[in-house]
């Protein structure tokens, strides 16, 4: 009998390059598909409206004009091409953080239709921080053999999570306590001022400062924290000098 096609489903270029050596190096079989994106962050109900809201935050981060902004995992396409063939096996991706998390109640609901298998991993067997992107090749093709199956009433809980989520409007999400719970936009504004200090500093170091210290279930991106510090900026509680249109052209200090 021949093994099932296998079709990877991955959040993020670092964890589908970690995979695509898997399947190069260590023997994991299948297709590797990445969506290229941060779940833990952004409305979720809309792609332009998505798209916008990275677009806003890039402006000052300084990011190249042809690069793409993140959007919304288009399951759409894919769906289709796995109802008409009920061969090939899908096995998400996804360790316990809000952004995988979320990536993977947004595959459900968007295989929901599918008839065939879902499989995961991530949800144990993570080294630290439990991000798929991190990992080595090996561990993830040794952990792909105790791959979990996601049956059929569990993809329905975890697409109704997603639903909830898509239709809260929150638009910062955080991993606690074993499930993701909508925050403020500003939850994380108290660290970046923590790690602002009355003296002029370089923003790329108050950001870098602030990602070491966020938990490791709940890392935070440079991009998201420019756009918090373009906040603080405006609302007048951190001081800037210097052309704000990337985050190592400008200096700041606590106002």
């Amino acid at each position: 009998m021949s093994q099932p096609a296998y079709l990877h489903l991955v959040l993020g270029e670092s964890a589908g390059g970690c995979l695509r050596a898997a399947v190069a190096t260590y023997g994991l079989t299948g297709h590797v598909h990445v969506f290229d994106d941060d779940l833990s962050h952004g409305p979720l109900n809309d792609k332009q409206v998505r798209a916008a809201y990275f677009g806003a935050l890039f402006q000052n981060y300084g990011q190249l004009p042809d690069d793409p902004l993140p959007s919304l995992a288009d399951f759409d396409n894919l769906s289709t091409q796995l109802t008409q063939d009920d061969k090939p096996e899908v096995c998400v991706w996804a360790g316990e953080n809000a952004s995988e998390r979320t990536f993977l109640e947004m595959a459900c609901h968007g295989l929901r239709d599918f008839k065939g298998a879902v499989m995961r991993v991530g949800a144990t067997g993570l080294k630290s921080p439990p991000y798929i992107g991190p990992q080595t090749p090996a561990l993830l093709a040794r952990l792909f053999d105790r791959r979990e199956e996601v049956d059929m009433a569990t993809r329905a809980a975890l697409s109704s999570a997603y639903l909830h989520q898509r239709d809260s409007g929150a638009t910062l999400r955080k991993w606690e306590a074993g499930k993701i719970i909508g925050v403020s936009d500003d939850y994380y504004d108290s660290l970046l001022l923590a790690c602002c200090p009355p003296e002029w500093i370089c923003a790329a170091h108050v950001i870098g400062t602030a990602m070491g210290r966020s938990d490791e279930h709940n890392l935070l991106s440079d991009v998201f924290l420019s756009g918090r510090l373009q906040h603080l900026i405006a609302k007048g509680l951190i001081e800037a000098s210097g052309p704000q249109t990337s985050l190592r052209d400008y200096s700041v200090r606590l106002t």
